[in-house]
């Protein structure tokens, strides 16, 4: 049986190999099924490059890895297929369908399934057997019965060692050039490598836990330098992008694969561009960081209001955020902070406190993203039930896009919030200097030109 896995397109701001699918790719192969990978994002995806793709290839089955902001592309395909391919069956899964679980046919009615939670030990079982198995025990299955729509449990896969690493095959790192997570690198190849899944904390914005869990479970450290020692011997690969929410969550797992990395002399430079917990660092993780090639890491810091990091559950103050990244900076360690604006209980005065804030802190570069009530958040529940959001619309789930204007407040005025946060912060001599020497390539000044249009950087500043 052949399966096609997609990444659909999207005006997405890096390029990077869709681990969640190299990880089901994998566990497909291991059950003997024939496996392609269509980044639709490296490879700008259309309907006719996906039709070629799908007469050439001829799958028995397709599935789409889907993110909110993609539902009217994956719409776009299910549909094509329906009609051009219709004994193919479609699959659907990802962060959009584990937010809204029954709710999904509504948006991608032309799916015949969807997933949610984690998918890897999965998918295998219910393509061998979905014809004459027992839909009801399939754990992380969205299915039709008859009328209604059923969400049995989700799956977490709690021996994260024994889905071993993705399909690097079908996504050689190589290829993948320019436009990194996190926009700067030092050194390419590049690969982003996964170390754990789950989150114990209770941000109300964030939706990790909806796919993941709260419980944090880990690969042996043995695991992870196994992939490394891999990837550098396979690929040449250069630096590593750990992508992990709670990397640092256990101080003695981050010390012994530091020392594995140094007892097994793997040279890479390193970085964390998905965040690492500003609460969880010290002087001697960072140390024991540095001493690997660590060279930058982002944090969320999310705002320089008490009260707004309060309503966000987000277990920091403004005095410990000063203190952490004064600490990361100490060891020569470049800083990212991510920042939101227009958080639902926001104000004019709050969001100029979190602009204050990160121009007095000592970071390297800034993000400033509009708030998104991601499905299955919080926060998003909350605004829901209470009235004040009645409709999303998925297309314009974008950092770049109003989706929310808190109450007092007008979408423009918002918008210009933001520009001015991005002004204020990069117009200042040092940080320009500092980003101009980042730049490696003619793609990587392309994609980071790129960003500054799409957050309308050339308008003018509140």
């Amino acid at each position: 049986m052949k399966v096609l896995l997609i990444v659909p397109e999207t005006d997405s701001h890096y390029t990077v190999p869709p681990l969640s699918l190299g990880y089901i790719a994998k566990d497909l192969i291991r059950n003997g099924f024939e496996v392609r990978i269509l980044d639709g994002i490296k490879e700008k995806l259309n309907e006719q490059k996906m039709g070629d793709t799908a007469r050439e290839f001829q799958p028995d089955v397709v599935g789409f890895q889907v993110y909110s902001c993609d539902v009217p592309a994956v719409n776009k395909y299910l549909k094509l297929l329906k009609e051009e391919f219709p004994n193919v069956l479609r699959i659907i899964g990802g962060p959009h369908v584990s937010g809204v679980k029954e709710a999904v046919f509504n948006d991608l009615n032309d799916a015949d399934y969807a997933f949610h939670g984690e998918v890897e030990a999965v998918l295998p079982k219910f393509l061998k057997h979905y014809r004459t198995g027992d839909l009801h025990s399939l754990k992380g299955l969205i299915w039709r019965d008859k009328e209604n729509v059923r969400a049995n449990p989700p799956n977490i896969e709690e021996d994260l060692d024994a889905i071993g690493m993705p399909a690097w095959e079908l996504m050689n790192p190589n290829s993948y050039r320019g436009a990194p997570q996190g926009a700067v690198y030092r050194n390419f190849p590049i690969a982003p490598i996964l170390t754990s899944r789950g989150c114990p904390y209770f941000c109300t914005f964030c939706a990790n836990h909806i796919t993941h869990g709260r419980k944090v479970r880990e690969r042996s450290v043995a695991n992870i330098i196994e992939e490394i020692a891999y990837l550098q011997k396979e690929y040449g690969v250069k630096e590593i992008h750990i992508i992990d929410d709670n990397f640092a969550n256990r101080k003695e797992r981050v010390l012994e694969f530091c020392n594995e990395v140094k007892k097994k002399q793997l040279k890479f430079t390193l970085t964390f561009p998905n965040g690492i917990r500003l609460n969880c660092l010290d002087e001697e993780i960072l140390k024991a960081l540095k001493g690997i090639g660590c060279y930058s890491v982002i944090v969320g810091i999310e705002s320089g209001s008490e009260k707004i990091l309060k309503d966000m559950k987000k277990s920091l103050a403004p005095g410990i955020i000063k203190e952490k990244i004064k600490l990361i900076d100490s060891f020569g360690i470049d800083v990212t902070g991510f920042f939101i604006i227009g958080y639902p209980t926001e104000t004019r005065e709050t969001i100029e406190q979190t602009i204050k804030f990160a121009k007095g802190l000592k970071l390297k570069r800034a993000h400033f993203s509009l708030f998104l009530p991601l499905p299955g958040t919080e926060i998003t529940e909350q605004l829901i039930k209470e009235g004040k959001l009645k409709t999303v619309n998925w297309a314009g789930l974008s950092y770049t896009k109003v989706q929310y204007v808190p109450e007092g407040m007008t979408e423009d005025e918002l918008k210009r919030y933001q520009q001015k946060a991005f002004m204020e912060f990069y117009l200042r001599p040092k940080i320009i200097l500092g980003m101009i020497k980042e730049i490696r390539s003619w793609e990587q000044f392309k994609q980071l030109a790129k960003r500054a249009v799409d957050y309308g950087l050339a308008g003018r500043a509140a």
